[in-house]
């Protein structure tokens, strides 16, 4: 079982071989810190496209900002 724990530990630290951006450093701001993850987790899955921002904003009842504050904020597949 010791196997498992270790790949997990590998896994969540990033030591798998993957080529991701670098997270923030330790004095990076929030915004800093909120656009590294982002940037990650484009690379590790893909970016969401604009209708999958059109359909979080719906669902939770916000109102659309418009396609190009989508692009300004987020990372958006083209």
């Amino acid at each position: 079982m010791l196997w498992a724990a270790s790949a997990t530990v590998a896994a969540m630290t990033n030591q798998v071989g993957e080529d991701l951006p670098p997270l923030p450093g330790p004095d990076a701001t929030d915004d800093e810190r909120g656009r590294a993850i982002e940037a990650r987790l484009a690379a590790r899955y893909g970016a969401p496209s604009l209708e999958h921002f059109r359909h979080t904003y719906a669902s939770c009842g916000a109102e659309w900002p418009g396609d190009e504050e989508i692009r300004r904020r987020h990372i958006v597949a083209s």
